[in-house]
């Protein structure tokens, strides 16, 4: 009896310490796989042209997941799925969570793929070996093939290359992509948005063509090396529903690798050297003006516009003409312009400058000759783009006209001798001093009638030179209230610009580009300092808050009324008034 008592008993343990051991056991072997995170490849040798696949596991109650971000810098990410599962075993239940990424390399070499953290767990870091890309060159048979053209592979050091990248395919592509073009001792600006898709017949087949074109200026003599880019394209397939329902598969991405290229950049040539380099295809100067030149007004602005075209050269390399200053003539230029035109066969570069010129007084004026040498790339010489010389006329300020002199008679009248006759009572007339009477009145006359031409032509002229001032005066103070307008409202940039429009009114003989040459004019140490701050806002990368721009206009007020002074002190009328 005891002993079966004691049977009963250990059964009934067993059934009570059975399932509990079993909850245990699951717990202890979900812990025990808690701490685990793993990385792995299915390849660690490939070409540069292949894919392979990342998988990272961990446990599936994890609170974050990997950074992949930095496999970015070795690797291309075609794809990155997630997923989990549960799987239950001898020893135990394992949940996982996996990630699987389609990689492609970016280049050749030893390549490491880095180690991931998920909640203070470390996998290993994976090395790759990536080889040369496939010797067997693309032929006609291939559906799919990638080919790459040069304009040239000797060039000078800035001038333009033209590099075309094509995509030929006999059948359709869902999906293209290129690896970035990226020059380290050259700029290389895109000629196209995004790529061009046309329909070419190639023997007799319809082809499908994606092309894209490059602009690239290399920046420094020696060898320029064009590395081998790769195309990953998608051929469109039918979708397989039952295993890629969602279409998601890179299974069938094809990498396509360009051959590299290498490019030979020359010096600047000793026939350039020292004068302006621009390596160019063409390279011309038109002018255009805003009035004719026959018949212009003293006081009133003619614009004068200067366009510089350049084929093969950006906007930004063409530099600013050369300018003169011609006495009798006040010149305000406006800013450059600088735009680029972008074709299929690289950039055509434009810069436009417009000038506002005031003649001062009357007269005849000549602009001299407008020159901007270049370097024909197509000829290997230097060549020269001019503008000629014009000649201005200007009405106002006339010279004084010659002196009016009395015409002697045509014919001489004949002088008879008349007996005298005696006068009881007068003197006898003297013939010459009636003659020196009658000439006297009409010089007298004469210089009157001069005297009121004179004056009348004096006061003409003394009107269009108030006028004149008046015009100018009008224009400063324009400016002067755009100017305050821009201090009110703290806009630096548009402040910059009228103060150096408005001191180019201040002291027209002056040449002024900058606000150094300002300030030099200015001639104070708070008015420096105020434009050194306005300076420092504008190309600071911090600009301050706190500004306040009214000391600076307060400055340059002074500068107004102190010209007004020196105006009324030497007799002439003020430029402008407040």
């Amino acid at each position: 009896m005891a002993n079966f008592i004691k049977n009963v008993n250990m059964r009934s343990i067993r059934r009570i310490l059975t399932p509990v051991f079993f909850i245990i056991n699951i717990l202890l072997s979900a812990y025990a796989f808690a701490d685990q995170l793993t990385a792995s490849v299915d390849r660690d040798t490939i070409s540069i042209q292949d894919t392979f696949t990342l998988t990272v596991s961990a446990d599936s109650r994890v609170s974050s997941k990997p950074d992949f971000s930095s496999l970015q810098h070795d690797f291309e990410i075609l794809s990155n799925n997630e997923s989990q599962y549960t799987s239950i075993s001898n020893n135990g239940t394992e949940f996982k969570k996996i990630w699987q990424l389609t990689l492609a390399p970016k280049r050749e070499g030893s390549l490491l793929i880095p180690s991931f953290t998920v909640d203070k767990t470390v996998s290993d870091a994976i090395e790759i070996k990536v080889t040369k890309q496939s010797q067997t060159s693309p032929s006609g048979d291939d559906p799919v093939r990638v080919a790459m053209e040069l304009s040239k592979n000797t060039v000078y050091v800035q001038e333009q290359i033209h590099l075309k990248i094509q995509i030929v395919s006999k059948v359709n592509l869902s999906q293209t992509q290129m690896q970035p073009l990226e020059l380290k001792n050259a700029i290389v600006i895109p000629l196209e948005d995004k790529p061009k898709q046309f329909i070419s017949v190639i023997n007799g087949r319809q082809h499908l063509i994606e092309e894209q074109n490059f602009a690239i200026f290399p920046q420094e003599s020696g060898e320029l090396v064009i590395p081998s880019l790769i195309y990953s394209v998608v051929p469109s397939a039918e979708r397989d529903l039952w295993n890629d329902p969602f279409g998601r598969s890179r299974s069938n991405v094809l990498r396509l690798p360009t051959e590299e290229q290498r490019i030979t950049v020359k010096p600047v040539p000793t026939e350039a050297a020292g004068k302006s380099w621009l390596p160019a295809n063409n390279l011309s100067i038109n002018e255009t003006w805003s009035a004719s030149l026959d018949r212009l007004k003293m006081g009133e602005p003619v614009t004068r516009t200067i366009t510089i075209s350049a084929d093969g050269l950006t906007g930004g390399q063409i530099p600013p003409l050369a300018t003169a200053a011609t006495d009798g003539l006040t010149f305000y230029p406006d800013q450059p312009q600088n735009t680029d035109k972008k074709t299929t066969k690289g950039i055509e570069g434009t810069r436009v400058e417009t000038t506002a010129i005031i003649p001062n007084h009357g007269g005849e004026f000549t602009l001299p000759e407008v020159k901007l040498e270049w370097w024909d790339v197509n000829e290997q010489v230097m060549k020269t783009a001019s503008l000629p010389a014009k000649t201005i006329n200007v009405i106002g300020d006339a010279k004084s006209d010659a002196s009016l002199a009395p015409s002697a008679p045509a014919n001489q009248a004949q002088v008879t001798s008349e007996p005298d006759v005696t006068v009881v009572g007068t003197e006898k007339l003297n013939p010459w001093l009636l003659a020196g009477s009658i000439i006297f009145g009409v010089l007298s006359l004469i210089l009157g009638v001069y005297a009121l031409s004179l004056r009348s032509r004096l006061k003409v002229l003394e009107n269009r030179v108030d006028d004149a001032h008046e015009i100018i005066s009008e224009k400063e103070k324009h400016i002067w209230d755009l100017l305050k307008h821009a201090a009110a409202n703290k806009d630096a940039p548009a402040l910059r610009k009228n103060v150096l429009s408005w001191a180019r009114f201040q002291w027209p003989d002056a040449s002024i580009h900058a606000l150094d040459d300002v300030a030099k004019l200015g001639g104070k140490i708070e008015l420096t300092q105020a434009l050194k701050k306005l300076d420092e806002l504008l190309y600071s990368n911090h600009p301050s808050d706190d500004w306040q721009p009214n000391q600076l206009l307060q400055l340059l007020n002074e500068c107004r009324k102190e010209r007004n002074v020196k105006k009324k002190s030497e007799g002439l009328k003020p430029l402008y008034t407040d």
